[in-house]
């Protein structure tokens, strides 16, 4: 027999996100079927009499209560009143007011092992994970029909590392890196974790295989973050795997393949090929048909040259 939860990991939570913004880009039948649905049928539809704030004002009331200790331990009951009067208003409120509750487990570890919390995500947790499956399914296929219409040109572009035009834009980088670590060392100084992993999983993705990327630097940080927080580096690599996947579905679902296969390739570099990583085999299920369209249309030596 399962165990039962006692309260939804970050990762979860955070998984659930970007799985609710992809839906949304899927249209409003796959919107109701998983979202709206599921949610109807557990009965968190709100009675049509009870007078309430319009959801948008709710989440700023929300928002306001939790910069107040004395106010946290209500925040999971008013975020379940949220979703319920969103059910009523709009499929965008529905979906905004999801993704609200979800940072806040994210973001709070009591709302995190909340019973409101737990019961939210009871009814998100299948819906949402059937299509996160049927999405992995297309992807493979709308992935391949694109990358094979692909002249040689556009391959070759989406391979080229980012070229800095001028002195500028190189001076405007270096700032822009140098901003985000400070931003990442000065919470690490005041012990928020979560703001280091957001902010540390943002310097990672965008500039790892920079030049002005600190490696050593973050692996130090790293280091001393896991002392204070057992299973932070794990985490962060969750964090970092979520981030990464939903970049690459939503430049397929966008028909963008050149940004998908930038961040393939970012996975790849970040992650150097550890099977125990999440979405490991649906990204390395893309790369594999990358590389064998490449390989066809025998482009392999060109490619290096450029990388």
């Amino acid at each position: 027999m399962a165990e039962k939860r006692t309260s939804i990991p970050q990762d979860l939570a955070q998984e659930f996100v970007k799985t609710i913004r992809l839906l949304a880009m899927s249209g409003k039948k796959n919107f109701r079927k998983f979202l709206y649905d599921p949610f109807i049928y557990a009965g968190w539809e709100k009675e049509k009499s009870h007078s309430a704030l319009a959801a948008s004002k709710m989440i700023d009331k929300i928002q306001e209560d939790s910069l107040n200790p004395s106010y946290l331990h209500t925040i999971p009951h008013h975020c379940k009143r949220l979703v319920s009067q969103a059910i009523q208003e709009s499929l965008s409120a529905l979906g905004d007011s999801c993704i609200f509750f979800l940072e806040k487990i994210q973001e709070v570890q009591n709302i995190a092992f909340s019973q409101e919390a737990l019961e939210f995500v009871a009814v998100l947790e299948k819906p949402l994970k059937e299509f996160a499956k049927l999405t992995s399914s297309n992807n493979e296929k709308l992935f391949e029909d694109s990358i094979k219409n692909f002249s040689k040109e556009e391959l070759k572009s989406a391979f080229e590392p980012v070229k800095l035009d001028g002195t500028r834009q190189k001076v405007y980088l270096d700032s822009e890196v140098h901003n985000l670590y400070q931003q990442i060392l000065s919470a690490a100084k005041v012990n928020n974790l979560i703001r280091c992993k957001k902010l540390l999983s943002r310097y990672i993705v965008n500039y790892s295989d920079s030049e002005t990327y600190s490696e050593q630097e973050v692996e130090n940080l790293l280091d001393a973050l896991s002392k204070r927080e057992h299973g932070f580096k794990e985490n962060l690599k969750d964090s970092l795997a979520i981030e990464l996947y939903y970049t690459i579905t939503k430049g397929i679902l966008e028909g963008n393949a050149k940004k998908a296969i930038q961040g393939i390739r970012k996975y790849a570099h970040i992650f150097e090929g550890d099977p125990n990583i999440k979405y490991y085999y649906e990204i390395d299920t893309l790369e594999r048909k990358l590389y064998g369209i490449i390989q066809a249309k025998d482009l392999m030596k060109e490619l290096r040259k450029g990388v």
